[in-house]
């Protein structure tokens, strides 16, 4: 998170991705917690975290992750992943209309320590973010103010 130092304001952009950090908080993966905020026009619509379906077991509550289990990293075996991905849950919240034209911002945490995770979209997401008409997905990097990259939507890795 983003502190204020000396009484300044932390800009825009950091207050959104300290939002989308929070709702990380509350994912219900135990490989990587992430958390998105949907902005549009300055206003919040549409938050989202990582989690199984709703009223579905989480990989939290049943002590296990299949993608752990057979060790695969990171973008490997979304098939058999029980989570529904932050950017996608915080799309499922919107209409296209709502959609065309906002930001998406995206923050990742390692649930071992809490530090943050360089976060990215998977393929998948980033083919849903750039057919939702996102204009921007702003990601943040690492800790401390204006550590975050700005990637219009089209330019995300969509296909490997």
């Amino acid at each position: 998170m983003v502190i204020p130092q000396n009484g300044q304001r932390i800009s825009k952009i950091d207050a959104y991705l300290n939002c989308a950090e929070n709702f990380a908080f509350r994912s219900t993966c135990i490989k990587r917690k992430y958390g998105a905020v949907i902005v549009k026009d300055d206003a919040v619509i549409s938050t989202g975290y990582n989690g199984s379906p709703r009223g579905f077991e989480n990989c939290c509550d049943i002590g296990e992750c299949p993608r752990m289990k057979l060790n695969m990293h990171q973008g490997e075996g979304y098939g058999i992943c029980r989570a529904i991905h932050a950017e996608a849950n915080a799309l499922l919240n919107c209409s296209r209309e709502q959609t065309i034209g906002a930001d998406l911002y995206l923050a990742g945490i390692n649930p071992e320590d809490s530090s943050v995770h360089l976060a990215k979209p998977c393929p998948l997401c980033a083919r849903t973010i750039i057919q939702a008409g996102i204009k921007n997905v702003i990601l943040r990097q690492g800790e401390g103010a204006d550590n975050y990259i700005i990637v219009p939507a089209e330019r995300l890795e969509w296909h490997q």
